[in-house]
């Protein structure tokens, strides 16, 4: 896991780049991420069909200071990262949540922590729910994510936004089913 100076260093050699950027995000082993003001919320009645390809339609949703969003017990959302990231060769990239707000029931990730080296100038996808019994607001650029980083042993072969099936998203990624979900 790198260090404060380690992701200085990483920045500085540009192996990690994220727009915009304040020194006060950078922590001890890690950096603090802020949620974007965009959020998607599936719309009910139907049947995911993962083999088939069969996903719900998304209400688009715009957070604004004084226009929170009050994710409701046993919500889900997808949201975003307020900043851009770019993730070189060399890096790993795990994301996951912060502390004070799984207190309160808050998850960011349900699984996809890991952000692939090769992800460029893009925002990360946030899988927002709220696992508490209480109503939560959630305001853009409020602090939602922790980055944990490590050095890979040796560079990735391959970026992912080179193949990535979510190379292409805007802000955030509606889920994309392929077969090889189903394949051993």
């Amino acid at each position: 896991m790198l260090s404060r100076l380690d992701i200085h260093n990483c920045l500085k050699s540009g192996e990690l780049i994220i727009e915009p950027f304040s020194d006060q995000i950078v922590k001890t082993a890690g950096i603090t991420l802020h949620l974007g003001a965009t959020l998607l919320k599936p719309r009910p009645g139907i049947v995911v069909d993962v083999k088939n390809g069969v996903t719900p339609d998304y209400d688009q949703l715009t957070i604004e200071d004084d226009r929170p969003y009050q994710l409701e017990h046993g919500e889900f959302l997808l949201g975003h990262t307020y900043e851009k990231v770019t993730v070189g060769r060399s890096l790993g990239f795990f994301i996951e949540g912060r502390s004070t707000l799984a207190r309160v029931g808050l998850t960011i990730v349900q699984t996809a922590m890991l952000v692939y080296p090769g992800h460029r100038n893009r925002t990360i996808t946030l899988e927002l729910a709220n696992h508490g019994p209480n109503p939560i607001l959630l305001y853009p650029k409020m602090k939602i994510a922790r980055v944990a980083l490590f050095q890979l042993k040796t560079p990735s072969d391959e970026e992912y936004d080179d193949k990535g099936k979510y190379r292409n998203q805007e802000l955030v990624g509606k889920p994309i089913f392929e077969n090889e979900l189903l394949k051993d």
